[in-house]
Parts: C-alpha cells; structure tokens; sequence
C-alpha cells in the first residue's frame, strides 16, 4: 500500500532465463541481468534494475535511520539531518548540489520516517554519472554547515508548526504518546519543538557520522542503465565510504494495551477529530498481506464498509480513514474519523461495531475480491514509475528484504477471507486500545 509501500524480494537476479538451443549450436549467451542485488566489501547494499521504456533513471539512497534510533536529547534528528545534507560538501558550497541537479533537469527530494530516511534524484539516464557523483558526495561527506544549519532550523520549525496546527497531525501524534509507553515509536518524527530549538551543530553532526554508514545504506537505481553497469558504477564511487557500522541497542518491547487509553486536547476547530490505534504487526509478519487486505475492506474507496456504514447509512462521520503502515517492529492499525462534537461517542461505538463484526462474522467474498482488486491496483499504479519502483526496492531493501516486494502481489492474491477474518481477531480487540481526540476548546 502507499505510504506504507509493501515491497522486497529474494530474488538476486530476475530475466536470466537462458535462450532455447538447436540442434548441436552452442547455448546462446546468457542474457544481462536486469536486477541485481549486491553487498560492495563495504557492507553497503547495491539494487539495481533496468527499465528502458523511457531514458529516465532514479537513484535513491536510503540509510536505515528514523526516529526510532532517536532518544530524548536527539529527537528530530533524522529528520533534520535529511534538510542538511545536500547542504554542501568539501567538494561543493552550500546550494550548489541543488543548483546542479536542477541544470541537469533532475528533482531532488527526500523522506524520513520512523524506520529510515532517503533521498532521491531523477534525472534523464544520460547524466547518471553526474547525479551518482552529487548524490554519493553528500551521503558521504555532508558538511553539516552551520550557518546552513541555522537556516534549515527555522525549516523544520515551520514544519512543527503546521504539524501542531493541523487537527488530524495533532490527534495521530496525541494517538502514539497514548498507544506507546516505552518503545521509540512513541516519539514524534519531526521533534519537539523545543529540542530543535537548541539542537547544537555536534549532535547533528554525531548522528550524522555514527548512523550514515554503508552498513546501513542501500543505493538504488531504476531506470535506463544496465543493472551490472549500474553497480559497478556504484562501486567505484563509493569505494572510499569506510566508516564502522554501529552496534543496535535493543528496542523495548511495548506491552499490550490493557484497557482503553485516552487522551484530548482541545484546538480552535469545529467538529471532533477522532483517532483509534490498535496494535498491529510488524513487516515481517505472515500476516501483513491480510492486514493490508483488511485496511482495503474497511477503508479503501467508496465500498468500503466504513464509508457505506458510517458516513453514507448511519451519517455519524464526515470522514473515515484508516493507515496500517509497514514498520520494522509492530506498530498501529489507526482508525479516524471526523464528526460533529455531540455524535463523537455514537461514531467511535459505532466504528468499534463494525470492527467486532469483521472479527466475529468475517466478511462477504464481494468484499475481498473488491478490497484485493483495488489493492493490487494502486501498487502496480504506484510502482510503474522509475521513482515509484525505486521506492518499493528500496523500502524493501531496508525494512525487510527484497522478497517482501518481488512475492507481495502474489500473496495478496492468496489471501481469503479466512484469512481476513483471523488478522482482524489479531488486531481488533474492543476492550483493549488507544483513543485520542482533538476537539473544540471554549469559546
């Protein structure tokens, strides 16, 4: 699914099929691998794929890095660093990697999560070495200017601002300090506030030099390039990228919600914002193909049973939307829904009825062939784009592995509603989850 991208495969080599033989000729030659997947001596992870239907090419680098290798005094970290670090090198002064990429026509943009952070250029294939030299140069050897750090500092800030001001941000974000106790997750991507504030250059610049390390990058490249040329290519850039891969310190295990955990807060708005969280399982799970299924059944287009029960029947909801994200360790199947202040109570009971149902009752075989059909839908849609492809790789690549993305439609497809109906007794407990609502203060 989109954000959350289900993708991976085991695959080292797809398309090296060999060419049929005749008679007494020698077999022909073994066509080019069009992906490949490769560990340099470094321990930084090569994927690369050949797609020639257009000369475009992307090139992604993803460091396995988020806000849950953060801790209190560094919170915010990741994030911040993804706006540094194409803000100058040795090489290059601050704006001119920019400036490059965009005189090779290229687009130049970055994520973090809670898991990883990466950055992606697209660009015409014909300048690959270029934006394989640019790229390379920043994940390698960021200056973390401090006057540029300054300036970005205000960027995220900004961004804390709209997030804090925006009703649905603010009930997620309430939603995980609920939901969480003691596992990272808990903390907020973007960061305090207050800590980005006062974040200092050092931190910054130790985070920076202790996680972005090729043990934990994968460089990823889609597009029209061989795969084998591609990775050679790879190599020789990073070649000089030596810096020891850190030791994980454990994560803490959140134990399960006992009871229904609740928080409000109040904000200038005139309906309630409504966010149910109920624990669900990480990307390696046999189950995530169903939970996925499941997300599609309830939330997904305009059959989906909270969109015809709630909103279109019962008319207690504005909107319904549900996120169900793959993350390394268990997360939230998250429920929200925005409705008028007085019919609050009466959507949540009625929300929590219609996810009794799906666990006691299951759901109907038009359901699941709707909910599969439009699932396997968007991740073809998302994924027929060297970028998209790219992305799907390398999530993979990074969170799980590369059969996760080559096995994840088929999997899809041999899910029933048995299936559903068990991952929905998994996850959906009425006695035990996380309520969070940002409704309207006093006037």
């Amino acid at each position: 699914m989109p954000p959350s991208l289900k993708i991976l495969l085991l695959v080292l080599l797809v398309g090296c099929l060999l060419a049929p033989q005749s008679g007494t000729a020698a077999p022909a030659a073994r066509p080019p691998a069009r992906l490949v997947r490769t560990v340099l001596d470094n321990g930084l992870m090569v994927v690369a794929e050949e797609r020639t239907a257009a000369d475009i090419v992307a090139l992604h680098a993803w460091v396995r890095v988020g806000s849950k290798d953060e801790d209190d005094e560094t919170n915010g970290a990741a994030h911040f660093l993804e706006h540094m670090l194409f803000k100058g090198t040795g090489r290059r002064k601050p704006g001119e990697m920019e400036r490059q990429i965009e005189g090779l026509g290229g687009v130049l943009n970055a994520a973090t999560s809670v898991d990883w952070t990466y950055y992606y250029v697209v660009a015409a294939g014909r300048h690959f070495d270029q934006i394989l030299d640019l790229q390379a140069d920043a994940v390698m050897n960021s200056a973390i200017d401090a006057g540029e750090m300054d300036r970005e500092r205000r960027v995220v800030i900004e961004e804390i601002n709209r997030r804090d001001n925006s009703p649905t941000t603010r009930a997620f974000e309430l939603l995980r300090t609920v939901a969480f106790t003691v596992h990272p997750y808990r903390r907020s991507v973007l960061g305090p506030r207050a800590g980005i504030e006062r974040m200092p250059r050092e931190t910054l610049l130790r985070f920076y030099q202790t996680h972005y390390v090729p043990g934990n990058t994968t460089v990823v490249v889609v597009g029209n390039i061989r795969a084998t040329e591609a990775v050679e290519k790879v190599r020789r850039v990073y070649a000089g990228f030596r810096r020891p891969t850190p030791v994980r310190p454990g994560r803490p295990s959140e134990p399960p919600i006992a009871g229904v955990r609740r928080a409000a807060a109040e904000q200038d708005v005139r309906v309630t914002y409504l966010a149910l969280g109920f624990p669900a399982p990480s990307v390696r799970d046999r189950d995530v193909p169903a939970a996925d299924v499941l997300l599609y059944v309830l939330g997904r287009g305009l059959g989906s049973r909270l969109r015809l029960q709630i909103i279109e029947r019962a008319r207690l909801a504005q909107s319904v939307s549900l996120s169900y994200s793959s993350t390394e360790d268990p997360y939230l199947f998250t429920v929200f829904a925005v409705t008028e202040p007085a019919q609050a109570d009466r959507a949540e009971a009625a929300i929590l009825a219609e996810l009794a149902a799906v666990r006691e009752q299951g759901i109907t075989e038009a359901e699941l062939v709707r909910a599969k059909n439009l699932l396997e839908g968007e991740h073809i849609y998302e994924t027929h784009t060297t970028r998209g492809r790219a992305f799907n790789l390398g999530f993979a690549a990074t969170v799980v592995d590369l059969e996760f993305s080559e096995k994840y439609l088929e999997r899809v497809r041999q899910v029933t509603r048995e299936d559903v109906q068990r991952i929905a007794g998994r996850i959906f407990d009425p006695q035990n989850y996380a309520a969070a609502t940002i409704q309207p203060g006093a006037r």
